[in-house]
C-alpha cells in the first residue's frame, strides 16, 4: 500500500517542480501605477496666492513670460504639480523641488518619480508614476481643419480605421478620443511625431472622457497592467 500511494504521489511532486522551474523563466509584465490629476487653471491660481508655491527662480520665469495667458499657464501648472507631488513625497507642495532635465522636460529630485504636464485652453492636466516614463494630454474637443489628412498621416492604423467607421457627426470625438493617446505616447516614449504610426505599440495608454468636451489621455511605458488613479474635477 505504501509502495502504491508512492508511485502515485511521485508524478504529482515531479509535475510542481518542473512547474516551479518553469517559473523562473516566465517574465512577468511589471504592475505600472500611474495619478492623473486634472484641473482649470482659474481654480489652480484662484484657490491662494499661486506664487506662494514657487520658489524665487520659478517667480522670476515667470515674470519674463510676455503672455499673460502663458504666464498663466506656466503658474497652475507648476501648482498642480506640486500639490499632486507632495502627497507622493510626503511633503509641503512648496518642498517639491522641479529642475529642468538635460532633454529639457521637467523633473523633480526625489524617490525616482517621474512626471508630465499637458495644458489645452482653460484645462491643466498632470500625470505621475514611480515606475516608468510617464506621458499625459489634455485636448478640448473642437473642430480641427484637415482633420483626415491628420488621420491619414499620424495616426495608427487602429486609430485611422476608428475614425474612418465613426459617422461624420461624431468624428471629432473619435479624432481627440486617439489623438490624445497619441500625444501621450510620444511624451511618455521621447519620440516625435515621425514616430506616430507606431507611438502605441511599446506603452499602455488609456484615455478618459468623463469630462464633458474633453479628452484626457495617459500613457506608460511598459507592457502594464496599467492602474490608473484617476483625480477629476
Amino acid at each position: 500500500m505504501k509502495g502504491c500511494l508512492l508511485l502515485q504521489i511521485g508524478p504529482v511532486f515531479r509535475h510542481a517542480r518542473a512547474l516551479m522551474n518553469f517559473k523562473k523563466f516566465i517574465r512577468w509584465p511589471t504592475p505600472l501605477n500611474v495619478a492623473v490629476h486634472l484641473q482649470r487653471t482659474d481654480e489652480l491660481l484662484a484657490s491662494r496666492s499661486p506664487a506662494v508655491l514657487l520658489p524665487a527662480a520659478e517667480n522670476r520665469w515667470s515674470s519674463e513670460i510676455r503672455s499673460a495667458s502663458q504666464r498663466r499657464v506656466f503658474v497652475g501648472s507648476r501648482n498642480l504639480v506640486r500639490r499632486a507631488l507632495s502627497v507622493a513625497l510626503d511633503c509641503a507642495p512648496e518642498a517639491v523641488r522641479i529642475f529642468c532635465q538635460p532633454n529639457g522636460r521637467p523633473g523633480i529630485l526625489g524617490q525616482g518619480i517621474q512626471f508630465n504636464i499637458s495644458h489645452c485652453e482653460d484645462w491643466c492636466a498632470v500625470a505621475w508614476s514611480a515606475e516608468s516614463a510617464v506621458g499625459v494630454d489634455v485636448e478640448v474637443i473642437r473642430p480641427v481643419r484637415n482633420m483626415e489628412d491628420i488621420v491619414n498621416n499620424c495616426f495608427p492604423p487602429i486609430a485611422q480605421q476608428a475614425f474612418h467607421l465613426a459617422s461624420p457627426r461624431n468624428q471629432v470625438r473619435v479624432f481627440f478620443h486617439w489623438w490624445a493617446q497619441i500625444e501621450a505616447a510620444l511624451k511618455a516614449s521621447g519620440k516625435g511625431l515621425d514616430d506616430s504610426n507606431e507611438c502605441l505599440d511599446d506603452v499602455s495608454h488609456e484615455v478618459c472622457e468623463a469630462v464633458p468636451g474633453v479628452a484626457l489621455a495617459v500613457a506608460v511605458v511598459g507592457a502594464g497592467p496599467l492602474t490608473i488613479t484617476w483625480h477629476l474635477p
